[in-house]
Order: structure tokens, then sequence, then C-alpha cells
């Protein structure tokens, strides 16, 4: 079953939801509907959102730690 969030007020199966909530839709249909008038968007897995977070969280820091040699040895 997939996850999904609420892009604009939503009412499914009876039970309102409010944008940025997030919905359990069962049927293809809906879910299909739904996407194609940007109603919802699929909810990413987050252990694939934290680790591209820190990757790049890792990267910037290897950049400013590589500025700040390239600096130094400029000054030498």
């Amino acid at each position: 079953m997939m996850k999904y969030k609420t892009l604009k007020p939503l009412i499914y199966s009876g039970v309102s939801y409010e944008a940025g909530a997030e919905v359990d839709i069962l049927e293809k249909s809906v879910v299909k509907s739904c996407l194609e008038r940007e109603l919802i968007e699929e909810i990413k897995d987050t252990t694939e959102k934290v680790v591209s977070e820190n990757l790049i969280e890792e990267n910037n820091q290897d950049v400013e730690k590589t500025d700040k040699e390239n600096k130094k040895n400029k000054n030498k």
C-alpha cells in the first residue's frame, strides 16, 4: 500500500483531509485520478530522504573543508 500526502483539501471515504495530511488510498483508479488532478502526491520513503539529506550535508562539509584548505595553501 502506498502512502500519499494531500496537496489540496480532500474528502476520501467519508473523511475530510486538510492539505498536507497523510492519506491511504486503496483504489488504483482513485489514486490515478487524484494524481492527475494534483490533489495528492506520493510520500517517498523517509529513510531514503534521510540518507539523501545526510549525503548532501556530508558533501557540503567536504566542499567547505576543501575550500578552506585551498585558501590556506594559496596564502603560503
